[in-house]
């Protein structure tokens, strides 16, 4: 046997010829092969191979490069256009023949087809739109088509060189590709190889993994050759030669006479002196597991499939061989070519610093070649702590340090020096720790020391040490995180080399760091990269993103990284991340170094965590059973949890949880990676021109603010002068209807008097004429005296006094209107009405027309500029005509209508994101207006800061001051040259008409207007004093406050002062007639001196957003390539923008929303402050809430962070819990809501930043320093304390009186002096000076009193003295405090209730919205807000006339509110709001956190229905405070649905007017709480005429907007739709009782299951012989295979399957009855004697009865709840004999035997919903009643024998054959569901009768009497009846109540002259 092996193994082996022909067949072939190409190729392939003699390429006439691509690119551009097509080359071949291919140039797509016109080449211009290339040809053009396939071959012939060409460009980018990285590449596999070689032997060893002795040379050559580039090739010949050692011991291994077990050791286990470890665990030891192979640690091991045992070495030599190949193959080819090596390693060799700001693809491909070179750093600090992260052990500690030692370096350049030895470092660590994992022989049964019996080393902490262990290996995966460590460094090592080479600087441009000493803010030099801010391309885009936004995104990972995890370690993040939100923005103006200085602190403490987190893992993967027992709170306090798999840990306690989800340095790593980023974004050149932009913004600051109260301002006076012009015009259209009314009674009674004269006609129309004047004249001067000597007219005749001189003078208003009308341009259409349109046409039409719209103002614009506008489009539309009816000749077959139709969809898709599009800038048009004037302006101060000025706010308003005078001067030059040949006067004159015909609410826009906005709140207090100058005018300001009736001196508010630099606007009153406007003028200036006054006119301070952008003064080439970029965008991409410039002008509506979110799911103390202050102070802040409101919220949610810890799932849900009041409960995601709410408010905060509205009015620290420094009050403050007046409130406090100061607020004395003389009653005005005066002689003379008798006081009399002394201070100091507090939130109050002006707005209809939601919400979720009214519904407490106390209380308050809301609304008090406001915010809040959660017992965060109830109460509270801020408007009546005239409008007001006693209620609660003259009916009269001619005025828009052709007929899809629909409706009303009553139960029926079946037998009326009953398990409900076979029974009984139809299985019941009688049988004797009688006797009648009962559940809606029946039957002679006997029991015999009853069972019973239970005769007719057969049982053992009957059923039955019962099929019909019970309760006839006569009588009234409306229903023109109502509601308002009347009369009149409302409703044109 040994021998054979041997020789085996020597490879002589026997074998049959067959096999020995296959194993011989491979290595002959192969020698054969190998002989063949020595021979024949051998010599050639090494003398082309050569790389010392390459030919060159050009010499080869086979393959040339150049060659080739010549002869490409020749026929290329001989024969085909890039894109060119068939017809194309067609066309090309036919002109070469024809001779002239060389002298015509290249036909392009268009031109190049036969016949090809204008239009066709027009289609192909880029940058057209889809919609607006024209339809293709539906013809062919005819075409010679002979040469079609040798064109064909042609073109296939230049695809395949062509082919060839990017063939061979691919391959050698692919060779490039893989000679840069091939180095990594092997080596990566290398150690890959080295550290995860697996064993396929089932060894003991952890994770099946093994590194051996063979494989350490693998590691140690690649582990120097990566850093040291030179032993690179050294290190891949050492691997290769090594690789082939291996391969051959490895197959020398496998030989069969070499047997390890022959020299295998087996370790004996150590006894308990040598070690403490348990035997369990020793098991697992490799010692001890099984016998030790020594080979196996050099790495030898025995394995069957050899080729797999082998498989990673060949793997690796032959990677190592195409190494060799891939730098053989470059070299070569570069001989070849003449091709020198590319200087740098880069993949696109024309990309260079250069391009890197050319585009995003330039970009890209600059990152793809030098990504490394620029953050190769970076990624290696990535890296390094990747391997922390990963390994978590004693070497990630090393690797720490190492880390900090590198960061602490700082500059690049110093990382740099050290960068050699790092590498050096990482080399060694690996190569050891590779060396620990070999570890020592196991064959000698050595065991390690740290397991010997003294050694305190559990398992965790070997694993932690990463100690070399038999038991614990260490992982040497971990190798691999070390491994690409070393690479990066490597690879970075090289780049700090090429830093230093100028070719590659050139190339890379150079990495050398931005000089830290530079100022980024007053950096004013040349910049060396391009200016991005404006945003011309993608590119500048994701630039802003990057330098602008990422700092903010950075700062939101660093909360994210502190909040995720609740540590110690996470308050430092938190306190980083507050300070930098808080203060980043004024950090980034800092200098660099000040910046890296406060981010490299960051960094740094981020590196701390991530290392103390590296030590304490010690604690949490060695010591953790330890901790877990004695240190729970520090586990909780450190997130102690091991992160890294392979540990053991101890079991779960309930005690000390382990908060494994919060441990680990995840997010520490994703916040060093962004910390990095942004570090590298401070050090960049870009980064400088955010800082420009920031400086820019900052000086812009409150800019915003003051474009925002321009707007506003307008708006108000535009709504003034609109409604006083209404007036106007109304009282001079009653004036001249009252001097009609005089002259046409005059001219009566002259017509009278001149009847005799005829000829004197034409003297009485002079006369006439003349006294019209008259008259006219005498109605004004008369007025509104009361006309006493015509005591008879009073209000009913005057009302009913109307006649046709009322109608006399309309003509002239409508001449106005009708040259208003004519400037407006039409609209465009929108969407609706191409759809439309498309709708009566056909969608090609409609396309066409479409498209025909677009060209249209692009054609008329120029040629309307040359000939005159109105040609234009005529002729553009006739010249269309023409393609149009070439086209229709062919036939539409159905693709190309499908096509059509396709086509259209998309078309109208595309018109709807337009519109949508278009909406959205609508409503955020003021917004976009002063975001891009801002734009400008700091485009402006950019300019100016380049230019190395220092740039002022006055700059830009000197600009365009000088801008606009020039403007000015040029239009008066026009003006008074007059000439019309002058073009420079008309175009500025022409610029300044559309200044102020753009905006039409304002005619004046350049006005100086003296209405000012009322936005200084609270906090401009200290800002006022700091600013107020010191000298005369604060003694000016005194002297107007002790004059409160002056009304001479108006205060600027804070953002307009601020924004012009003015200290003090003075308006003289005494001056205004002369029109002068005195102002003093100081410039604010960062340096606080004061500069001397000069005078500026405020005329560009006052300019609205939209009028700057109108006159456009400013221009700028980047501004204006800007603007391109962003009209040119894609349709999606400017929707988008649309959205997000929504988002940002309703980011504050968004950062409400989220508090009150956050809110509503914590629902705690903590929470509940923000929005109190939102709904009581942000919201009514005006014009927009303060930053001190901003900065308070977001302080505020900073603070509630950290949560309680203890006994989280005992306290969940009590609402009363302490930690879930306040808030501080743990619970998961705790923070998200928080974050969400913090970035909410900084993203806000940017915005109002950004868009001027931050700073507006900042508050100066200085003074309130100094205020709050001490009791006494210096000297300065006096001054300025008078200066900025303030008040000195006299206030008795017991004997002494207390002088207490407090601040003014500014906008008081903005106010009219009256509204001082409020504030100030019993005050007095005097200087601190003297304030202070006074308390010290007040002092002086006490203690002058008591000088002499200080000697007789007692010590104890001095103590009480000294104490009410103390006492006084004190509660002077905490009066003037709780002042300090009191007033400003007073002046609010009374800020807001008598506002300077009101911008008005009307939000009522909302509101009253939101208050009905709310109602519904309550009536159907009033469960919610009851105690243990969970499970019931409001439906089945009002359906048992009972009403829940909760629900009343809460529905009659929730209406009581509205009716409240709605006469405040009606006497427009805006008192009454706040005061109703105020009530109704603290009550709701006090309400529903604190009373509903204790009543509901639940939290309130658990209460849907609450949530949702005071989420609609919020919108409600935001409205209202919206209402309140803006103001009451002065008209607020005519319903808000009646603004505009559209179908949606339409439908809800009809809507509206459906909702039952709704109008009239309204119409009510209007008369009684407005001031008017008309009686209740008469104002119910004009309501119901304004909705009537409101909804005339609705259809007549719709008819305008969607016109219907004359002569077309309606479509059939109308007809049948419209129609169809109608007669369906009609034919389901009449049949509706006899399709409801047979649906009702099958379709929505439920099956009724019985819940007891009773069964009674009596004989002949005596006592019951038997009675039972089944309930729950007796009855069964069938099974399905059951059911089938049931039925299957009666399948050939059509009668019968008829009946079974109505039934599925669930509506069968089986009741198993037993068969013993539940009750004895209790008979007296002689009654049984009589019966027994009775039964012999052959001639009397004797019947068996026979009576069951069903009942059913009454609530799902039976009729009856029990159904019972009873059948009788005669029993025939014998059987009652029988019985006889049996009762009688003679004889034992007959008492035994059964007696037989034939036919008396009804087995099939059914149940209706009714009382009358039946059997069924379709399932058993009467012959087929079953038989039972019955026995009277007796109990002879005990003393009284009892007796009972037991009865049996004979024949089949459904379930247990064999028992003695009885069975009983019940069929239960469906009864109808409860809900439709109602109406199944009335049947058939009574539904006819009840519902459909109604409905019928309905639909009559819609169908009849329609002719008598037609007068008023078919009004061609409603708009003069609508602008009458209109006048009433008007005039009402402003209190003209005879005027009323008189509107009043006029319309009544109207309505009863036909002939005068056919002339009023005519269309104007006629």
């Amino acid at each position: 046997m040994r021998l054979q092996e041997t020789l085996e193994d020597l490879g002589l082996k026997q074998f049959t010829v067959a096999e020995l022909f296959t194993r011989i067949f491979i290595p002959t072939s192969f020698l054969l092969v190998c002989i063949l190409h020595l021979h024949y190729f051998h010599d050639r392939f090494l003398e082309l191979t050569d790389l010392k003699s390459i030919p060159s390429k050009e010499d080869s006439a086979i393959y040339s490069h150049a060659k080739v691509s010549g002869r490409v690119y020749l026929i290329i551009s001989r024969l085909a256009h890039p894109e060119g097509s068939l017809p194309d080359l067609a066309m090309m071949n036919l002109t070469a023949r024809l001779g002239s291919a060389d002298t015509k140039p290249l036909a392009g797509p268009g031109e190049g087809k036969p016949g090809g016109c204008p239009a066709k080449a027009k289609k192909s211009e880029p940058g057209k739109d889809s919609e607006d290339e024209d339809d293709e040809d539906e013809e062919e053009e005819a075409s010679d088509l002979r040469n079609k396939w040798h064109l064909v071959t042609d073109r296939l012939t230049v695809l395949f060189l062509k082919f060839l060409e990017c063939f061979h460009r691919l391959q050698a980018s692919l060779w490039w590709v893989l000679e840069l990285h091939i180095v990594k590449i092997v080596s990566s596999y290398v150690v890959w190889v080295s550290v995860k070689e697996a064993m396929l032997t089932a060894l003991p060893c952890p994770g099946g993994k093994q590194v051996s002795l063979f494989n350490y040379v693998f590691l140690i050559s690649w582990a120097f050759a990566l850093p040291y580039a030179k032993l690179r090739r050294l290190a891949s010949s050492v691997c290769t030669v090594w690789t082939c050692v291996i391969i051959v011991c490895k197959m020398l291994y496998q030989l069969q006479t070499i047997k390890p077990e022959n020299f295998s050791v087996n370790c004996s286990l150590p006894n308990e002196n040598q070690t403490n470890i348990p035997l369990q665990q020793l098991n697992k030891s490799l010692l001890y597991s099984a016998p030790i192979d020594p080979a196996e640690w050099v790495g030898l091991r025995k394995s069957s499939p050899l080729l797999v045992y082998l498989r990673n070495n060949l793997l690796m030599l032959a990677i190592l061989a195409f190494e060799v190949t891939v730098y053989r193959h470059q070299e070569y080819y570069r001989g070849r070519n003449n091709l020198t090596a590319p200087v740098s390693k880069t993949i696109f060799h024309d990309v260079t610093r250069h391009h890197l700001d050319d585009g995003l693809v330039s970009c890209a491909k600059y990152f793809i070649n030098y990504f490394f070179y620029k953050f190769g750093l970076e990624t290696c600090f990535l890296m390094s702590v990747n391997v922390i992260g990963q390994r978590m052990d004693f070497y990630a500690m090393i690797h720490a340090c190492w880390l900090i030692a590198v960061l602490y370096r700082r500059r690049r350049k110093a990382i740099a020096e050290i960068w050699p030895k790092y590498c050096c470092f990482l080399a060694c660590i690996i190569t050891f720790q590779y060396f620990v994992c070999i570890g020592i022989p196991p064959a000698p049964c050595r065991d390690y020391p740290w397991r010997f019996k003294g050694a305190s080393f559990n398992d965790n902490i070997v694993k932690w040490l990463y100690f070399p262990d038999f038991i614990v290996r260490p992982n040497p995966v971990f190798l691999v995180y070390d491994f690409l460590l070393l690479l990066c460094a490597s690879l970075q090592r090289q780049t700090f080399e090429d830093e230093n080479k100028a070719a590659v600087r050139v190339m890379a441009g150079d990495n050398v760091e931005i000089c830290v000493s530079l100022d980024a803010a007053a950096f004013s030099q040349h910049n060396p990269v391009p200016d991005f801010v404006h945003c011309r391309s993608y590119l500048d885009m994701s630039k802003v993103v990057v330098f602008s936004y990422l700092f903010w995104l950075v700062l939101t990972v660093v909360f994210i990284t502190g909040t995720t995890r609740i540590s110690v370690f996470c308050m430092g993040y938190l306190l980083a991340c507050f300070y930098f939100l808080l203060f980043g923005g004024d950090l980034l103006l800092r200098p660099i170094r000040v910046i890296l200085r406060y981010w490299d602190w960051l960094i740094a403490y981020n590196v701390f965590v991530i290392t103390m987190k590296n030590i304490l893992s010690i604690g949490a993967c060695g010591y953790i059973e330890k901790l877990v027992q004695n240190s729970c709170w520090f586990i909780q306090a450190f997130s102690l949890a091991c992160t890294v798999k392979g540990y053991h840990m101890p079991d779960d306690d309930s005690s000390c949880k382990l908060p494994s989800g919060e441990a680990g340095i995840i997010w520490d790593s994703i916040c060093f990676a962004f910390l990095l980023l942004q570090r590298r974004v401070f050090m960049s050149y870009y980064f400088l021109h955010v800082v420009a932009d920031i400086k820019a913004s900052q000086i812009l600051a409150s800019r915003g603010a003051e474009l925002f109260q321009a707007t506003i301002v307008k708006a108000v006076k535009a709504r003034i002068e609109e409604e006083k012009r209404s007036m106007d015009q109304l009282k001079r259209q009653m004036d001249r209807i009252k001097a009609r009314q005089q002259k046409y009674k005059k001219g009566k009674e002259r017509m009278l008097s001149l009847t005799q004269e005829p000829g004197d006609g034409q003297d009485v129309q002079k006369l006439s004429e003349e006294d019209d004047e008259r008259e006219a004249d005498k109605q004004k001067t008369k007025g509104k005296k009361k006309q006493w000597w015509r005591p008879w007219v009073d209000h009913a005749s005057m009302v009913r006094s109307g006649d046709y001189y009322l109608f006399e003078t309309d003509s002239e208003e409508e001449e106005e209107e009708e040259l208003k009308r004519e400037e407006e341009e039409p609209p465009r259409r929108s969407a609706f009405q191409f759809v439309y349109q498309a709708w009566i046409t056909d969608p090609k039409t409609a396309l066409r027309q479409r498209r025909r719209e677009k060209k249209r103002p692009a054609r008329a614009e120029p040629r309307g500029r040359r000939s005159g506008a109105a040609e234009g489009p005529v002729q553009w539309e006739d010249r269309e005509e023409e393609p149009v009816k070439k086209k229709s000749d062919g036939p539409d077959n159905i693709i190309k209508r499908i096509f059509n139709i396709l086509k259209f969809t998309w078309v109208l898709f595309l018109a709807t994101v337009d519109s949508f599009t278009t909406w959205l800038n609508s409503i955020s048009r003021e917004h976009i207006d002063i975001s891009t004037v801002l734009r400008i302006e700091r485009c402006m101060l950019t300019r100016e800061i380049k230019k190395g000025n220092v740039p002022t706010r006055e700059s830009v308003h000197m600009y365009y001051q000088n801008h606009m005078m020039n403007l000015s001067r040029e239009s008066g030059l026009d003006t008074i040259d007059d000439r019309p040949g002058a073009p420079a006067g008309a175009q500025t004159a022409r610029r300044m008409d559309s200044l102020d015909s753009h905006d039409s609410i304002s005619s004046e826009p350049t006005q100086c207007t003296t209405l000012y906005s009322r936005q200084g709140t609270t906090e401009t207090i200290e800002e006022e004093e700091a600013e107020q100058a010191e000298e005369a005018e604060g003694a000016q300001d005194a002297e107007s406050l002790q004059d409160p009736t002056e009304d001479g001196d108006v205060e600027a508010p804070p953002s307009y002062s601020k924004a012009v630099s003015f200290e003090h606007l003075s308006f003289d009153s005494r001056d205004d007639s002369a029109g002068q406007t005195h102002m003093a003028v100081s410039p604010d200036d960062s340096r606080s001196d004061r500069l001397e006054a000069s005078v500026l006119p405020p005329l560009t301070h006052e300019l609205t957003a939209s009028e700057l952008l109108l006159s456009k003064m400013f221009h700028d080439d980047e501004l204006e390539e800007s603007e391109r970029f962003y009209v040119g965008q894609p349709r999606f991409l400017l929707l988008f923008y649309a959205m997000y410039n929504t988002l940002v002008a309703r980011s504050e509506t968004v950062c409400y929303f989220v508090i009150v979110l956050n809110h509503m799911v914590s629902a705690s103390m903590i929470t509940l402050v923000l929005p109190v202050l939102i709904f009581l102070w942000a919201m009514l802040s005006v014009p927009r809430p303060s930053k001190r409101f901003w900065m308070t919220a977001i302080v505020y949610t900073e603070f509630g962070f950290f949560p309680w810890n203890k006994n989280v799932e005992l306290n969940k849900d009590k609402p009363y819990h302490p930690p879930n009041i306040i808030g501080v409960e743990k619970k998961e995601g705790y923070v998200l809501y928080d974050l969400i709410q913090l970035l909410a408010l900084f993203f806000h905060r940017s915005i109002l930043k950004c868009h001027g509205l931050w700073d507006e009015d900042d508050v100066a620290d200085g003074g309130s320093d100094k205020e709050d420094s001490g009791d006494e009050l210096s000297l300065s403050h006096g001054r300025r304390a008078s200066s900025d007046s303030l008040k000195s409130i006299n206030l008795a406090a017991s004997v002494e009186s207390v002088h207490v100061t407090f601040p003014e607020q500014p906008a008081a004395v903005r106010r009219k002096r009256s509204s001082c003389s409020q504030t100030s009653q019993g005050s007095s005005f005097s200087s601190t000076k003297s304030k202070r005066g006074s308390t010290s002689t007040r002092n002086s003379s006490q203690k002058g009193s008591s000088v002499l008798s200080i000697k007789q006081k007692s010590k104890r009399e001095l103590y009480v003295e000294e104490l009410q002394e103390q006492l006084i201070r004190a509660r002077a100091f905490a009066i003037k405090k709780a002042l300090q507090v009191y007033v400003p939130i007073r002046q609010f109050f009374y800020d807001l209730i008598h506002p300077d002006y009101s911008a008005v707005t009307d939000v009522y209809v909302l509101m009253f919205l939101a208050d009905t939601v709310d109602f519904i919400i309550i009536v159907f979720g009033f469960w919610a807000f009851g105690k243990h009214s969970a499970a019931a519904d409001i439906t089945s407490s009002l359906s048992e006339d009972q009403v829940p106390g909760p629900f009343l209380v809460m529905v009659l308050i929730q209406f009581g509110t509205m009716v409240v809301d709605r006469a405040l609304y009606l006497r427009k008090t805006v008192l009454g709001k706040v005061v109703f406001q105020v009530i109704l915010v603290f009550g709701i809040h006090f309400w529903m956190f604190f009373i509903l959660p204790g009543v509901t017992e639940r939290k309130f965060s658990q209460n849907l229905v609450a949530q949702l109830w005071y989420f609609v109460k919020c919108v409600y509270f935001g409205l209202s405070a919206y209402q309140i801020r803006c103001g009451y408007p002065t008209r607020v009546l005519g319903n808000f649905l009646t603004k505009s005239y559209n179908y949606v409008n339409l439908f809800l007001f009809q809507g509206f007017r459906l909702v039952p006693f709704l109008t009239e209620l309204r119409a009510v609660m209007d008369w009684v709480w407005t001031d008017t003259t008309l009686s209740l009916s008469s104002w119910i009269c004009v309501e119901d005429i304004y909705a009537h001619i409101f909804i005339l005025k609705c259809w007549r828009e719709s008819e305008k907007r969607y016109p219907q052709p004359r002569g077309q007929k309606k479509k059939k899809a109308v007809k049948y739709g419209m129609g169809g629909m109608i007669i369906v409706l009609l034919i389901c009303i009449v049949w509706f009782p006899l399709l409801f009553m047979s649906l009702v139960k099958s379709v929505a029926g439920v099956t009724n299951q019985p819940l007891d079946v009773s069964v009674t037998i009596t004989l002949g009326g005596y006592q019951p012989i038997f009675t039972m009953s089944a309930q729950q398990s007796q009855l069964k409900v069938m099974d399905q295979p059951q059911f089938h076979k049931f039925i299957k029974a009666f399948s050939r009984d059509t009668g019968a399957m008829q009946f079974l139809e109505n039934y599925e299985k669930e509506d069968i019941t089986v009741a198993e009855l037993e068969g013993n009688s539940n009750s004895l049988w209790t008979i007296s004797p002689p009654s049984k004697q009589k019966m027994i009688q009775e039964l012999m006797d052959p001639n009397s009648s004797f019947s068996v009865v026979f009576s069951w009962s069903i009942q059913r559940n009454m609530s799902l809606g039976a009729k009856a709840e029990i159904a019972t029946d009873k059948l009788s039957f005669p029993l025939p002679n014998t059987t009652r004999e029988n019985i006889a006997k049996m009762i009688a029991g003679n004889s034992t015999e007959s008492s035994k035997t059964p007696v037989t009853i034939e036919r008396i069972y009804p087995y099939y019973v059914k149940a209706p919903s009714d009382s009358n239970s039946k059997p069924i005769k379709q399932l058993l007719s009467e012959n087929n009643f079953m038989n039972i057969t019955i026995i009277l049982s007796r109990d002879n053992t005990a003393k009284s024998s009892s007796e009972w009957w037991v009865l049996n059923l004979t024949g089949s039955r459904l379930y247990n054959q064999h028992a003695q019962a009885l069975e009983l099929v019940v069929f239960n019909d469906k009864v109808s569901p409860p809900s439709l019970g109602f109406l199944a309760g009335y049947g058939i006839m009574g539904l006819y009768a009840s519902v459909v006569l109604v409905i019928g009588k309905f639909v009559r009234e819609f169908f009849s009497g329609i002719s008598h409306s037609i007068m008023f229903e078919e009004l061609p023109n409603v708009d003069r009846i609508l602008k009458l109502c209109t006048d009433i509601f008007l005039v009402r308002e402003t209190g003209e109540l005879e005027l009323e009347e008189d509107l009043y009369a006029k319309l009544i009149f109207l309505y009863r002259s036909p002939e005068t409302m056919i002339k009023w409703t005519r269309e104007k044109t006629n």
